[in-house]
């Protein structure tokens, strides 16, 4: 069962001292802790280059009311995260993690300007990897019409639908292989309906460590958490 550390690693509750999400701070700390990859969130900034980000904005992260599309990379990575953190790109969190021999999920974000320009930007990173590194990466996303371009963008690279309300399901587009479903949805009848299907399945986002165990025995394919020291420590002591 894989561990991706979600956004990097992410500051919550007691853990206020870890990097900023999405940097590349948050994913050395995340695969130093034991995941197996990580999972970032990506959009276009108005340079054209694929940048990793979750919000359309810095207000939250950085508290700048500058939009990514609406910015350059140079303007986007003049505001400072946290800890000297900038915003990387995609191309940055591909050298680090798929060339460091990790898995990579790639979440396309939907709430952008231009879904067509982002998919076929990501589907360019992917692509100018080699085939072996191509093996490492799984594209995902809330939208189903993100997956299905990206199906046809990366053909030979999987795909996951995300999904949070069990009505979500039935929009999974044909052809899927993997899919990430909200952790609430899951227990081990509907692991194994799923798995009867041929999908592998990874729940987001888990950060409680009684309940990362629980679906491990349940058959869950990978885990999606906050929390990757707390979660690889609880499934070694299972």
């Amino acid at each position: 069962m894989r561990i991706w550390g979600h956004r990097g690693t992410r500051s919550f509750g007691d853990r206020a001292d870890t990097p900023p999400e999405n940097t590349l701070a948050a994913i050395r700390y995340a695969l130093q802790a034991g995941a197996h990859g990580v999972e970032i969130d990506v959009r276009l900034c108005k340079s054209g280059e694929v940048v990793v980000l979750h919000d359309v904005d810095l207000m939250r992260v950085a508290g700048a009311p500058l939009r990514a599309h609406d910015a350059t990379l140079t303007e986007l990575q003049a505001h400072d995260l946290g800890q000297g953190e900038r915003v990387p790109t995609l191309e940055d969190a591909i050298d680090l993690v798929i060339g460091g021999g990790y898995h990579l999920n790639v979440e396309i974000k939907a709430d952008v300007p231009d879904e067509a320009a982002l998919v076929d930007a990501v589907g360019k990173c992917v692509r100018a990897r080699s085939s072996a590194e191509q093996t490492l990466f799984v594209i995902s996303s809330f939208s189903p019409s993100i997956c299905r371009a990206s199906q046809r963008e990366l053909p030979g690279v999987p795909i996951a639908f995300l999904y949070e309300h069990a009505s979500d399901a039935s929009k999974r587009p044909a052809g899927m292989e993997v899919v990430h479903p909200h952790h609430a949805l899951l227990d081990a009848g509907v692991i194994a309906e799923l798995h009867g299907r041929a999908l592998t399945v990874n729940a987001w986002t888990v950060n409680d460590p009684v309940r990362a165990v629980e679906l491990a025995r349940a058959g869950v394919d990978g885990l999606i958490t906050d929390h990757v020291t707390a979660i690889v420590a609880a499934l070694s002591a299972a």
